[in-house]
């Protein structure tokens, strides 16, 4: 009796274990652009992006990446598989940080303000911090960033922008408070809405934009790209 009862829980045991593993192997999407994110034990929930951002103590903006960043960048990509760009994101309890690397041939084409930033080489930025907030960085030397959500320019930021024989990079930190907040507190460890757009302003006067999370949504973001705080 103890052999059949042991037996029984064994393929019991093996019938949840084969349950676990067919959930998850969610097939990846296929999107207009192709997106490639290489975030170690990152995973897909219902066929969404997912990525996570680590803390770095000290953080200095100076336009170089020289910070021990702990995660690994997000990565966007064109059609043909070229690296549009690469983003290193990273926070403290200074603000929220990254570095983008951009690959753009006809770097600095932007003479947009304020709401209009997006029109032209710019970097946009959605974080559901309770809300969504929409964050624009112009990508030339004369820096601007506008929050949508607020509808103002970003307050206190530490900005560097450097044209590049590739582009140009973007090196920012921005304040808690340009997103009513103090601090991350209760947000850590939560899955928040998230997105990232590459605005490419062409010779002849087009935009293209590259987005990390490629759907057709509203910028509330509703069944779009995830980020977790850790």
């Amino acid at each position: 009796m103890k052999k059949f009862i042991f037996i029984c829980f064994l393929l019991f045991s093996s019938g949840i274990i084969t349950a676990k593993e067919e959930k998850i192997n969610i097939p990846l999407p296929n999107p207009t652009i192709k997106i490639l994110y290489t975030i170690p034990g990152a995973d897909y929930k219902s066929n969404q992006e997912l990525f996570e951002i680590k803390p770095t103590p000290e953080l200095y903006i100076d336009g170089i990446l020289n910070e021990q960043i702990k995660t690994h960048p997000l990565i966007i990509r064109d059609k043909k598989s070229s690296i549009i760009a690469k983003i290193y994101f990273s926070y403290n309890n200074n603000g929220i940080y990254l570095l983008a690397e951009v690959n753009d041939k006809s770097p600095e084409l932007n003479n947009n303000t304020k709401e209009k930033i997006n029109n032209g080489d710019s970097i946009e930025l959605f974080f559901g911090f309770g809300r969504v907030y929409h964050i624009g960085i112009k990508a030339t030397q004369k820096k601007e960033l506008w929050n949508w959500t607020l509808q103002s320019n970003i307050d206190r930021d530490n900005t560097i922008i450097k044209k590049t024989k590739n582009g140009y990079i973007i090196e920012s930190q921005i304040p808690w408070h340009n997103f009513m907040m103090g601090c991350l507190c209760s947000l850590r460890n939560k899955e928040l809405n998230f997105n990232v757009i590459i605005n490419n302003r062409t010779g002849d006067n087009k935009i293209i934009k590259y987005k990390w999370c490629d759907k057709d949504v509203d910028d509330k973001l509703e069944k779009c790209g995830y980020v977790i705080f850790r």
